[in-house]
């Protein structure tokens, strides 16, 4: 009977060690996924902050196409005007011209 009860202590006693070795492993795999967590939030917060300026710069660019764009087309219009301008003023030399 002391056999069979050393036998089941030492089983026990097994478990238990087998136990607390899970756990240890347990912690330590909890202890690396917090900081690998820690580190992707950061990331995470990093990239947003990347896809705000990248945003911001996006929208500062456009800005400044539309002015030129803007730009351009007043351009083409003064030298619209300034062709017709200079087409009336050639017409108007040429139709005096023919009435003399």
């Amino acid at each position: 009977m002391n056999i069979l009860m050393d036998e089941g202590i030492e089983l026990i006693k097994n478990r238990v060690e087998q136990a607390v070795a899970l756990i240890q492993r347990l912690k330590e795999e909890n202890e690396n996924l917090k900081k690998k967590i820690s580190s992707l939030e950061d990331e995470i917060q990093q990239l947003k902050q990347e896809t705000k300026q990248m945003r911001d710069e996006r929208s500062a660019i456009k800005e400044k196409i539309n002015t030129a764009a803007s730009m351009l087309d007043q351009v083409d219009l003064e030298n619209m005007l300034e062709k017709l301008a200079d087409e009336v003023s050639e017409e108007t030399k040429n139709g005096k011209k023919k009435e003399r």
